[in-house]
């Protein structure tokens, strides 16, 4: 088998549910030979990886992986799932010279500065300043970062907001907090504001009415909730999850100073773009800004493209 041009390099997204890859064109950012792939079907990362390029016309020479997990001294490892596999196995692996690990967040923060408006839709706020940018990528974790303006472009800075805890702003709202928590302690913003988040907050509202729960995703609830006949109780787990979204971003921006603006990406954040125009996340967003209103100078964005890790990765190698 022949080996790809060196302008070419196999790219993908490593995550507890999904597994994408693509062939990317470094130099042009372009996406080519697209597969989505399930977790559940593969027993590694490196039986997956054979079976992708197994269907491509050429042996690759670069791989460039973004990971919902953890990257460390070139080591990942993947959230809620046993997989763990470095830079060195894979490059032994496939004879493969170059391999480059990293997380997803680090991925699609290097890619928002770069989007064009067609890519984005405006939730609220006046038009970005020059200043730093936070993105927020939402799905099965809370993940988040900020893009700091330099001489030659951007610089990454992330941390780990998802074991930040979350604070309830009313008695009702505490209540909640403590039947989604199920234990002792406190709760993190990881086991709230993510897809496992939403579903136990539809849980506790569904118990709280006397109904069972329906083991339902959290895709099938934000459905359900915006469906011609939404269902209340999906409607109102969805308003909570929103406002709760909406203090989050603001908090951010305060703490970023993040005059650029917000940026929500996600799978999650784009199935619940409905919500995230409403009224209310307007209102809890600017709330959150407090008595001197930074936030209401902040715009917010919901990124509505698919593929930031991929191209992250992409842009990671070239």
């Amino acid at each position: 088998m022949q080996t790809l041009s060196d302008r070419h390099a196999i790219v993908g997204e490593i995550g507890p549910g999904h597994l994408r890859f693509a062939v990317a064109d470094i130099d042009e950012l372009v996406i080519d030979h697209y597969v989505n792939f399930k977790t559940s079907d593969f027993d590694s990362i490196e039986v997956a990886l054979d079976a992708y390029f197994k269907s491509l016309p050429g042996q690759p020479g670069k791989i460039s992986l973004a990971v919902a997990g953890d990257v460390v001294n070139n080591q990942a490892r993947i959230s809620h799932l046993p997989w763990t596999f470095s830079a060195r196995e894979l490059q032994n692996a496939f004879a493969v010279p170059i391999v480059r690990l990293m997380r997803d967040i680090d991925a699609v923060s290097s890619c928002v500065p770069t989007l064009p408006p067609h890519e984005l839709v405006k939730l609220t706020g006046p038009s970005p300043q020059s200043g730093p940018k936070g993105i927020v990528l939402l799905d099965r974790d809370l993940e988040a970062a900020m893009a700091a303006p330099n001489q030659h472009g951007w610089t990454i800075l992330r941390g780990r907001v998802g074991e930040m805890s979350f604070g309830a702003d009313s008695a009702d709202e505490l209540l909640l907090v403590q039947e989604m928590r199920h234990g002792i302690g406190r709760i993190a913003l990881k086991r709230v504001l993510t897809s496992t988040g939403l579903t136990a907050l539809y849980d506790a509202l569904r118990l709280r009415s006397g109904l069972d729960a329906p083991s339902w995703s959290a895709f099938d609830i934000a459905r359900a909730a915006l469906s011609a006949e939404p269902d209340p109780i999906a409607h109102d787990a969805l308003r909570h999850f929103a406002n709760w979204l909406a203090r989050f971003a603001g908090d951010l921006a305060a703490a970023y100073g993040a005059e650029g603006g917000i940026y929500l990406s996600g799978s999650l954040a784009i199935e619940l773009r409905e919500i995230l125009r409403s009224e209310a996340f307007v209102e809890s967003f600017s709330a959150a800004g407090g008595p001197d209103g930074f936030t209401r100078n902040v715009p917010v964005y919901l990124v509505t493209a698919t593929n930031l890790a991929l191209r992250g990765a992409a842009l990671a190698i070239s």
